[in-house]
């Protein structure tokens, strides 16, 4: 974004050159520090809109960048800031439940970064434009629509993105786990979303077998689509009643004390939430409070499905700050 001035870092020659051109193909002024008393010397000069920085150890443990961070959206209010980790779901997972400042952790895995995703991620937090499955698509791809309406008609839904799913030629491992996806997806925008005047969860409480029909007001959106990359679903609720601290606990819930802690008879969301994050490759969630919760589910199309247990996840929480009519859909 023209006039936006961004800092990254990382001590890897060659993921820092990826990054600064890809950053800079922004149109944003890029600096990059290679070591951290480099990085600590730039931080301090202030004036930076994003800061996107390798959290890999030694710099992870040692309690100075813990404390920094912590405090940089009181010393430095514009800046916005990003992670980029190598470490496995079950070691940054507590991370962002210990840490208010963890939001947004890029998966970097054994490779340099993706430049699309350094680019998609700047320009959401720097053009403060969070919302739309499409920004993570290739130009030209647009994703087929469906309102949720009727939990009676959620296996149609589920039929209608497993027969696209068939059309692409995906096999019968990746079909069932778009499947699942989108089945809690569902759930989530009928039972989980909803809320009365008051702001209560409407429906949350009923067993997933009682029926519900939302009204007009209520009605959610599923999307799903595919460039060639990425299997691509989202799930759009008009209520933004999810936070990050809800989704990060259900995570950690599920990572230390097993899914099965979990009831859907209960009208517990984590156990589906868990479900869903374990079958991506990316997970993304963008929030305004009050007002809308985007979910939004890529699933890797170029790896092994071995190799896809393996990786990492890029997880992104984006929370808007910004009045609900200044949020672009």
């Amino acid at each position: 974004m023209r006039g936006s001035r961004v800092l990254f870092f990382d001590p890897d020659p060659k993921s820092l050159r990826v990054a600064e051109r890809a950053l800079i193909a922004t149109g944003s002024d890029v600096d990059v520090a290679a070591d951290e008393k480099a990085l600590l010397n730039k931080i301090e000069i202030d004036g930076y809109d994003l800061l996107m920085v390798n959290y890999d150890p030694p710099m992870r443990a040692d309690p100075k960048w813990g404390q920094l961070f912590d405090r940089l959206e009181v010393r430095f209010p514009k800046t916005r800031l990003v992670l980029h980790v190598t470490s496995s779901t079950e070691d940054y997972l507590p991370l962002m439940a210990e840490r208010r400042y963890v939001r947004n952790l890029i998966a970097k895995n054994d490779e340099p970064l993706e430049p699309e995703e350094l680019i998609i991620t700047a320009e959401k937090l720097l053009r403060r434009d969070l919302f739309g499955l499409d920004k993570y698509l290739l130009w030209g791809v647009q994703p087929y629509r469906l309102q949720i309406r009727d939990s009676r008609e959620k296996l149609n839904y589920v039929r209608e993105v497993s027969a696209y799913a068939e059309r692409l030629g995906c096999n019968e491992r990746m079909i069932e786990m778009i499947e699942t996806t989108v089945d809690e997806l569902v759930t989530n925008a009928i039972y989980n979303a909803p809320r009365d005047k008051e702001g209560r969860p409407r429906y949350a409480k009923l067993s997933r077998r009682e029926p519900v029909t939302l009204e007009e007001h209520e009605v959610g959106t599923l999307e799903f689509a595919c460039d060639g990359d990425y299997i691509a679903l989202s799930q759009v609720d008009p209520f933004g009643a999810l936070t990050q601290d809800t989704i990060v606990n259900y995570l950690n819930r599920c990572l230390v004390k097993g899914p099965e802690q979990f009831s859907d008879a209960s009208g517990g969301a984590g156990i589906g939430l868990f479900r869903v994050f374990q079958s991506l490759s990316k997970f993304i969630v963008n929030i305004q409070a009050g007002r809308k919760t985007e979910v939004i589910c890529l699933i890797d199309l170029r790896v092994s499905m071995k190799r896809f247990r393996q990786l990492p996840k890029s997880f992104h929480i984006f929370i808007s700050d910004e009045p609900a009519s200044e949020v672009r859909a």
